[in-house]
């Protein structure tokens, strides 16, 4: 292990089942959603994530699970510390505990024991946490999230018309987020510094931010691309496509431990 590669930020990520041919969405995916496809995609940006300076552990893929792969849904992480979610589709909630195992050696981990959450609706930016009620998220476990949190501010926004609030809302640096009309009102990201993404396509504010201070943007949004650089922020982009066929965006595809933390060569 050298020194360079011993203590970083660590994403961790699910590959991608064969069975992702039938994950939750929607409406059905016109033609079927392919998983060979999607797992060129995860395997760049897989690498984009490297690039950027994340360490990645990968947990192993479970065919039982076809959405598994969306693996932020399944966890928060609030600094040393992990929140394993019981995930809004029923279908999903057996996917935590192998990603419970992965994080076990890294984080404390807990898990939740009433509501329901799904990751893609916890955002974290500018020193507080905001957690989307949505379809998937509900009162019940926006308490359970609060109290894990604590004493950290935890701000609840109602989610419009997406299926997560980060489907429309994502943090491009700590005081910054992108943000599409469809998501939430302007008025609930408090605090915050809000840019509005053009577009009927919400998950065009869909950003991830890397560890070197670039931000990952999906290839189909170029003109978010754009945006990002007028903003003063290096850009890099990967193919995401099959992902948001899915209802994904680029946040949903990892877990990220911003901490630094000591990880394994072989992780």
């Amino acid at each position: 292990m050298s020194e360079s590669t011993a203590h970083r930020p660590v994403a961790v990520v699910r590959n991608v089942p064969d069975s992702f041919a039938s994950c939750v969405t929607a409406r059905p995916a016109i033609p079927p959603l392919d998983p060979l496809l999607a797992r060129v995609q995860h395997a760049g940006y897989v690498s984009m994530l490297e690039e950027g300076g994340f360490s990645v552990i990968r947990v192993s893929t479970a065919e039982e699970h076809p959405d598994c792969v969306f693996i932020e849904d399944t966890a928060v992480v609030l600094g040393r510390r992990a929140l394993l979610t019981s995930p809004g589709h029923p279908t999903r909630r057996g996917e935590t505990a192998a990603v419970g195992a992965a994080l076990a050696p890294l984080l404390e981990v807990e898990s939740m024991r009433e509501g329901t959450i799904d990751g893609g609706d916890v955002l974290q930016a500018g020193g507080r946490v905001f957690v989307g009620l949505s379809r998937r998220t509900d009162p019940a476990g926006v308490a359970a999230l609060t109290r894990f949190c604590a004493p950290v501010e935890v701000i609840p926004v109602r989610v419009r018309d997406t299926l997560h609030l980060k489907s429309g809302v994502s943090a491009v640096d700590a005081e910054t987020v992108l943000w599409h009309p469809a998501a939430c009102d302007r008025d609930d990201l408090e605090g915050m510094s809000v840019v509005e993404v053009a577009g009927d396509d919400p998950e065009a504010a869909n950003v991830v931010r890397l560890p070197d201070g670039s931000v990952l943007v999906a290839a189909h949004f170029p003109a978010t691309a754009e945006l990002v650089v007028s903003l003063g922020h290096r850009v890099r982009t990967v193919g995401v496509s099959e992902f948001a066929r899915a209802d994904g965006g680029l946040t949903c595809l990892s877990v990220r431990l911003r901490s630094v933390i000591a990880v394994s060569s072989a992780s």
